[in-house]
């Protein structure tokens, strides 16, 4: 289940995903047009409405007939009645299926009047003290009004003869009441207002939804395998493309700039491959620009070096030699003691240059990892210092190779100030690397220093923090005076390096 989440994350999924969905939801939005069309067609024609006020007539007069049937008039029952019929609130039946037309409320704010043969309102619904009870009933002043009463009066069944719109919009109709069938006397007129019927669409919503839930499913089975299917080959040419600029941008983070994205395209996708040409060249002209300050300060470090020991040393060592010269026919002795001295100084002086020669022959850390190159170099390390060394390694891998030269160096820096410094005669270095960092410790047992008072002026010191926090990392030194030196170390790294 994972991998199908994570195929969906893709670009290529998605892409598939897309056109899937755009094609289904392409084919639902034209039926639903197509079927709103058709409720629309359907609605502006007369067949609705003449359905809607058939079943209002054929709903209201046998009912109300009963009660008007010549020579056995009941008005008290048929007062009643209309009565009932204006508190139920509707003039026809409750539909009986989803294809049956809707029942037709009343309009309240309109009395449901039933007239004689020759117009005398006979019954009114409701009773008020402005009933026409007993009197001539006149027509409302609504366009066609007067008509629809006269083809009532006339025994017209023809729905639409017996409606016509009001200015509000509902419908009013009159109702002949006849005393058997078509052919038979009028015994009577109902005339009342009625709510026009309501849109189709909100009528058959329930079944509209229902046919494009199951249409769209429908849909989404055919449609599928083909947008899939075409989603496919249409990222198939996309996804290779940014696979070869992801390969070239992790060539690029490993230092090596010979794979270059070679997309000529004209789109967007080809001009970020001409972007990162363009950065690369940037790069390794920033790169080359930094590798030459690097040497000009190794340079100017290895000056002051040189001139802070190793000449001074060469200088304390000539006086010495001319003492003894000069004292070789007066005192022996002491000639001896100033020889003496010399030779200590001139080991002194080898030792250094011991030291300032390996540090510019670093191990080749690409052929054997950060850690052998380490133990080698403290090996070295120890024949000139004198002082034994010890490391521990956790969970060893290897990273990039920037990353390992810039710890390689920062340990050549901190084992010299140790050697020329410290007066140790012990050395410990811990590496661990862990899931997103290194880890780099070196303890000495030497006299130590206040961190405080002189720790961030030593240019060994800034340049170890320099190295660091050139990859984000951070250098923190612990120490005090006559308990030896920890330096710790962190530089973050990412899990495929």
């Amino acid at each position: 289940m994972s991998s199908i989440f994570r195929f969906f994350r893709s670009i290529r999924g998605k892409l598939i995903f897309t056109y899937t969905s755009v094609t289904v939801m392409a084919l639902l939005a034209l039926e639903v047009l197509v079927l709103f069309l058709l409720l629309i067609t359907s609605s502006l024609t007369n067949g609705d409405k003449e359905e809607y006020i058939s079943d209002v007539i054929y709903t209201l007069y046998p009912q109300a007939r009963n009660y008007l049937q010549p020579g056995e008039e009941n008005i008290v029952l048929l007062q009643d009645w209309l009565e009932q019929v204006y508190h139920a609130g509707y003039a026809s039946l409750e539909p009986q299926g989803w294809m049956d037309s809707p029942a037709a409320p009343i309009i309240k704010d309109d009395p449901i009047y039933i007239l004689s043969p020759d117009g005398i309102v006979i019954a009114q619904a409701p009773p008020n003290e402005n009933s026409l009870v007993g009197r001539q009933y006149s027509p409302p002043n609504v366009p066609e009004s007067q008509l629809i009463l006269e083809n009532a009066f006339q025994k017209v069944l023809n729905p639409l003869m017996l409606s016509t719109i009001t200015p509000t919009g509902d419908y009013l109709v009159a109702v002949p009441v006849l005393q058997e069938s078509r052919d038979s006397n009028l015994v009577g007129v109902i005339v009342l207002t009625i709510e026009p019927p309501p849109s189709m669409l909100i009528t058959f919503w329930p079944l509209i939804l229902g046919v494009v839930l199951l249409t769209g499913f429908l849909l989404l089975l055919a449609v599928a395998p083909f947008g899939a299917m075409f989603g496919f080959i249409m990222s198939r040419g996309l996804t290779r493309r940014l696979s070869a600029l992801t390969r070239a941008a992790d060539s690029w983070s490993e230092g090596n700039f010979s794979l270059q994205p070679q997309d000529q395209s004209t789109d967007e996708i080809g001009y970020l491959g001409m972007r990162m040409r363009h950065m690369a060249e940037r790069i390794q002209n920033l790169m080359q620009s930094q590798h030459e300050l690097a040497l000009l300060e190794e340079r100017n470090r290895l000056a002051r070096e040189l001139h802070d020991t190793v000449k001074q040393q060469v200088f304390a060592t000539l006086m010495q030699v001319r003492a003894a010269k000069n004292l070789l026919g007066i005192d022996l002795a002491e000639a001896k003691q100033h020889l003496e001295e010399a030779e200590v100084l001139m080991k002194t002086s080898q030792q250094e240059l011991g030291l300032m020669i390996s540090e510019l022959r670093p191990a080749a850390l690409e052929g054997q990892g950060l850690a052998k190159a380490l133990s080698d170099y403290m090996d070295a390390w120890s024949q000139h210092s004198h002082i034994p060394p010890t490391i521990q390694v956790k969970n060893e891998r290897r990273l990039s190779l920037p990353v390992e030269q810039a710890l390689y160096r920062i340990t050549q820096e901190a084992l010299a100030n140790i050697a020329r410094h410290s007066r140790a005669s012990e050395v410990q270095l811990s590496l661990e690397f862990k899931s997103d960092s290194v880890f780099l410790e070196i303890t000495d047992n030497g006299i130590g220093f206040e961190p405080q008072l002189n720790g961030n002026a030593g240019f060994g010191l800034q340049t170890m923090r320099e190295r660091a926090e050139a990859f984000g990392g951070q250098v923190k030194i612990d120490s005090a005076k006559d308990r030896g030196t920890t330096i710790h170390i962190s530089i973050p790294v990412r899990r495929k390096e």
